[in-house]
């Protein structure tokens, strides 16, 4: 069985499982590589705690084409309630515990300065509920090869829904910028340290519709605009002459430019890469 074929067989069973069920990833703009991602994390949003364990991964047959993946598991949530005047506290488990969002797409990049990103959500089960949404995603982007040792990122992003019991949510634009920045790199054995650090800022442009009320009391007052942001801090050691790193992140997953921060994560993974 040649290796080709054993790495193809790989991944198939890999994006099987993925197909199961993610929270959304605010990654870097990258062009397209084979890797497997695992790791942990805790979020807070909304005073809703929560903990999730992730796997994510990418195939790519070639330098101009890869498929990837990414779920999510939910492993517990919990909302805290605080009125400081009445002294009452209150901890309530929500019993989400299952499969959240989850993600595949595939990266197309016939240029070698950029290319286009197609992904679809799918709902989650019993680990969320929010998203409850099919989603279709298109994002062309670009890439900068600022030096040996530093690469930035932008996209565009648009998103639409499919419309589900009578509910249409209204279409979303994003744009994404992203710096990945290598310290101390020994470029002949894939390792060092590794820096990313990604800006994402999102609007919705079109109302949600329910289509279960007259025509002039369909549309929804729900237009919003908000970023996100996440840098990763990653230490990456030569394993079997591939690239083996663990990584610390943190993400501020639900920002206004003039408001609070309201959602937040923090987390840790270990990842492998197959190319170089």
């Amino acid at each position: 069985m040649s290796v080709f074929f054993k790495n193809t067989l790989f991944f198939v069973c890999f994006f099987g499982a993925a197909s199961l069920f993610a929270r959304e990833t605010v990654s870097p703009v990258r062009a397209p590589g084979s890797f497997v991602q695992f790791g942990g994390l805790a979020e807070l949003h909304d005073d809703v705690y929560s903990a999730d364990l992730n796997l994510a991964g990418e195939f790519a047959p070639c330098n101009c084409f890869s498929i990837y993946g990414d779920f999510a598991y939910r492993l517990v949530s919990y909302e805290w309630d605080t009125m400081l005047h009445d002294q009452v506290h209150e901890m309530v488990n929500l019993q989400v515990n299952g499969l959240n969002e989850s993600y595949l797409g595939m990266k197309v990049m016939p240029f070698p300065f950029g290319g286009v990103d197609a992904g679809w959500r799918f709902p989650p089960r019993e680990g969320g509920r929010e998203n409850r949404f099919h989603r279709f995603g298109v994002s062309p982007f670009g890439i900068y090869d600022f030096s040996r040792n530093m690469v930035f990122g932008m996209a565009a992003e648009y998103f639409t829904f499919l419309e589900e019991r009578n509910f249409q949510p209204g279409d979303e634009f994003g744009l994404k910028g992203s710096v990945s920045w290598k310290f101390l790199w020994d470029h002949d054995a894939y390792s060092g340290w590794k820096f990313d650090y990604v800006f994402l800022y999102r609007w919705r442009v079109q109302k949600s519709r329910n289509m279960n009320l007259e025509k002039k009391y369909r549309e929804m007052d729900d237009l919003y605009r908000g970023f996100k942001m996440r840098v990763d801090a990653a230490r990456y050691f030569a394993v079997l002459g591939k690239s083996f790193g663990v990584a610390i992140f943190y993400e501020m997953n639900r920002g206004y430019l003039f408001g609070m921060e309201t959602g937040h994560v923090i987390g840790l993974y270990s990842r492998f890469e197959f190319g170089k």
